[in-house]
């Protein structure tokens, strides 16, 4: 058994290496996304500190309206007054299923940048790159080829990280040894097995987590438009215009004590309800800023219903720790760097394996 599970360790190492080193660099770099951007986008993404308050939903969405007249509003991730982030809006150009981004002053309704595709900026970029490996949406393919292509990537990490921990099942007894004064071979191959084991719990939830968005994403645009149903056009605005966003924003927190709303979802296919994404209160730093949420009818505003996370059970819950444990983002700045840090140990595990496969490999061909 352990002789099959290290062949096939190695050989799908060997074929996978490339597009999975690219997946782990990437990821290592976009956990600080946030930083990156107020790095390089400090005049859009970034605010100056202020006491003032945010002007109200309804007033900024008309603004939004007004200065992008061509498009419509899909989506808006929001944050609180005092915050150093800039909105970030998702529009929809008019005529076109295509989705943009643009960033919003929310004390001076100034939307700070022209709506850019997905992939304009740099970071963004990193991030189609990370999760499609910019196969998606090429012609004479499987549109959606680079997401089934991350998930086949995460069921290999996981298979990886369990046949590693498998095969050398007795880890503890020589992890801190590290043998420098012997040949390259036994060098390279304590150094493998210290970087695998040490990295491995981390890399199975990124795997287990990677692979259950990739998963779902592809799942669900099989169920929406698996039967060949197109992507609705965005030809009209799909709520009424006299549509009260304070309100319903409001009403959100009065159904859920405590919540605090992080997210809109605009009506961006027929017969779809506003939504407010928010956190309820919870002790529990795994928990996502989108785990609760309320609708509302698109035309009338009127309550639909609410869904609120802490009343859900431990299945659920755990599925909704997967985002901020996928990006590390549940522990401040200590658990990004260590995230980082790992995310790169696999360029050290490809070099050390690549070189240990090769050296078996010629002793095969020798004994032969």
């Amino acid at each position: 058994m352990r002789k099959k599970l290290h062949k096939w360790h190695g050989w799908l190492g060997i074929i996978f290496m490339v597009p999975f080193l690219v997946v782990c660099l990437t990821g290592s770099i976009i956990v600080f996304k946030k930083e990156i951007d107020a790095w390089l986008l400090s005049d859009l993404a970034t605010l100056e500190p202020s006491q003032q308050a945010r002007l109200p939903f309804t007033e900024l969405k008309h603004q939004v309206n007004a200065q992008l007249p061509d498009y419509e509003i899909g989506s808006w991730e929001i944050f609180p007054a005092g915050h150093d982030e800039a909105d970030r809006v998702f529009v929809i150009a008019r005529g076109t299923e295509e989705w943009s981004k643009v960033y919003l002053d929310p004390y001076s309704g100034e939307v700070r940048s022209q709506p850019q595709e997905p992939g304009h900026y740099l970071t963004d970029w990193l991030v189609e790159l990370h999760y499609t490996l910019l196969l998606n949406d090429l012609k004479g393919l499987d549109e959606h080829l680079g997401v089934i292509i991350s998930f086949v990537l995460a069921v290999f990490l996981v298979f990886m990280g369990i046949s590693g921990l498998i095969m050398y099942r007795r880890f503890w007894a020589r992890f801190f040894t590290l043998r420098w004064n012997q040949r390259l071979l036994v060098v390279f191959s304590d150094m493998h097995k210290m970087a695998g084991t040490f990295a491995s719990p981390i890399l199975l939830i990124l795997g287990i987590t990677g692979g259950y968005y990739s998963g779902l994403i592809y799942y669900t645009e099989w169920v929406e438009h698996g039967d060949g149903a197109e992507h609705h056009i965005m030809s009209e605005r799909l709520y009424g215009d006299d549509i009260n966003l304070d309100v319903m924003v409001a009403d959100s927190q009065e159904r859920i004590e405590g919540f605090k709303p992080t997210y809109l979802l605009f009506p961006f296919e027929p017969e779809l309800p506003f939504t407010v994404f928010g956190r309820a209160p919870t002790a529990n730093p795994l928990l996502s800023n989108y785990g609760s949420v309320s609708n509302y009818d698109a035309q009338t505003g009127e309550y639909l219903n609410t869904y609120n996370l802490n009343e859900q059970g431990v299945g659920t819950k755990t599925l909704d720790s997967f985002r901020r444990l996928h990006f590390g983002t549940w522990g401040g700045l200590p658990v990004k760097i260590l995230w980082s840090f790992v995310g790169a140990i696999p360029s050290l595990l490809a070099i050390t394996g690549t070189y240990l496969w090769w050296q078996r490999r010629n002793k095969r061909t020798r004994r032969r």
